[in-house]
């Protein structure tokens, strides 16, 4: 394992100018491992927190490795969000603005021409949504040619948002090498996955409670719900989730109907399997959802027995298993063959014991997790939203897009001016969004992640591999800390 810095006084006067500006006065435990181990030029994976300080711990050593002299991009910051990308952009601003590097932040919704300009002037780091710097790299109006340092910051949501698509068509833009670093609040393996695609021998570093854990192919924990609001609660969970293919555990075949019923009501793509069907529903039911037909499978503990689907991203326990053995009979089909899993428990007044005992004999602790509020599910139905309609979009030539873009945006804007206009164009983006899941209900990047194109991602696995060997050694500017 690498040293920690104890201070700031290793860098450049420059550098340091850039820190007080900033009113840094000591690093923060982030940044005292991580600058060590991108000194050491080695390639990292850090789970740690937003607010904990990491974009000093990558960005110190970029303005340090950057330079200025040379009028090319040097480093490339990959972001879920344009909120995320421009605060980013602003402090890399600040701690290298006396050394004269010159920064920007690209993401849609924005005009061109600005970023043209700079792009002409000469940029050394990019901080980017994946979408519009791809739009960038196609067009060659970029290029990373010269590219020294590559970080992905929140990678768990980068992937929660649907960009793995275009992070993989961006690898091919990039040239051998680069120091990678991954950093993510947190850490399951579709994430890790997401690591060999992109980087080397990486050290992993954690800052969650209890040190330093390897990843786990399946993630737990649980929500607090009220018992009288557990279906609207699982509603919420489930739209702000998004899973690809989810099995939902009922304790009673009431429950069952209850469930499969409240969700089709509310147009999500479920269905049912319990006792009193029969076999040939029963067959039809797990031919679609084992086919991607069908994203979320209702289904009593019994009615389960010998399900087997391969690529099922979610286990909800809608209540808790009366026997502690059960969960895991539950959660164990998911995350299987290296892929990723996340197994959910609502846990209302009337679960508490059951829950409890389950924990305590199989000698696990479940998190809990806060429920989303309906803000938060907004915010990132939008998000997704605006993922999907940036990559239909990129199917055009820039031209035929900017058409496109404009053409309705009179009538877009006579819609909005009326409440039942805004009603109807809210109707039309929610049958968008849900016959964007009904074509791709849930696929993976190697080893685990969720994406768009499964048969392109086994491509891309493929051809990840050689890509990985072939990697020149890369020259270092310090001495190896370990």
């Amino acid at each position: 394992m690498s040293e920690e810095i104890a201070s700031f006084d290793s860098f450049s006067e420059e550098i340091r100018r850039g820190i007080e500006e900033l009113g840094w006065k000591e690093p923060m435990p982030v940044q005292r491992r991580v600058i060590p181990v991108m000194r050491a030029g080695r390639d990292l994976i850090v789970q740690a927190v937003t607010g904990s300080g990491k974009t000093g711990g990558f960005g110190l050593p970029i303005v340090e490795l950057i330079d200025p002299e040379q009028r090319h991009i040097q480093a490339l910051i990959l972001a879920p969000t344009r909120e995320l990308a421009g605060q980013i952009d602003g402090e890399l601003a600040v701690m290298g603005r006396h050394l004269g590097i010159r920064t920007i932040a690209i993401y849609g919704g924005t005009a061109y021409g600005p970023q043209l300009e700079a792009f002409e002037r000469g940029v050394h780091i990019v901080t980017a949504t994946p979408g519009r710097l791809l739009d960038h790299l196609k067009s060659r109006r970029m290029t990373l040619d010269h590219l020294q340092v590559l970080i992905f910051d929140e990678g768990d949501e980068l992937l929660s948002l649907g960009f793995w698509p275009d992070m993989q068509e961006i690898q091919r833009f990039l040239p051998e090498g680069p120091l990678t670093g991954l950093f993510s609040a947190t850490m399951p393996q579709r994430v890790v996955s997401l690591s060999r695609v992109f980087l080397v021998d990486p050290e992993f570093i954690s800052f969650s409670e209890g040190g330093v854990r390897a990843p786990e192919e399946i993630e737990h924990w649980h929500y607090i719900v009220q018992a009288s609001q557990k279906e609207n609660e699982l509603l919420r969970i489930l739209r702000f989730e998004d899973p690809g293919s989810a099995l939902i555990f009922c304790n009673t075949r009431d429950d069952t109907r209850f469930v499969s019923g409240f969700l089709q009501r509310h147009d999500l793509d479920a269905d049912m399997i319990q006792g009193e069907m029969s076999q040939a529903a029963r067959e039809a039911v797990m031919r679609r959802i084992k086919g991607g037909k069908l994203r979320i499978l209702v289904a009593t503990d019994v009615a389960a027995r010998g399900i087997d689907i391969s690529d099922l991203s979610h286990v909800i326990s809608y209540s808790a298993p009366d026997q502690p053995e059960v969960y895991l009979h539950r959660t164990g089909r998911t995350g299987r063959a290296g892929k990723a899993g996340t197994a959910i428990s609502l846990v209302s007044g009337l679960d508490i014991g059951n829950f409890r005992s389950l924990q305590k004999v199989n000698r696990m602790t479940i998190p809990e997790r806060p429920l989303p509020s309906q803000s938060d599910v907004d915010e990132r139905m939008a998000q997704r939203l605006q993922v999907e309609i940036e990559h239909d979009l990129r199917a055009f030539s820039e031209r035929e897009r900017k058409l496109r873009e404009g053409e309705m945006l009179p009538i877009v804007e006579r819609f909005a001016a009326t409440d039942i206009g805004r009603r109807q164009l809210s109707a039309v983006l929610f049958s968008y969004l849900r016959d964007r899941h009904v074509s791709a209900p849930g696929t993976e990047i190697p080893s685990g992640a969720h994406t768009r194109d499964e048969a392109a991602d086994e491509s891309a696995t493929r051809e990840a591999e050689p890509a990985r060997k072939r990697r020149r050694p890369r020259r270092r500017r310090h001495k190896d800390g370990e």
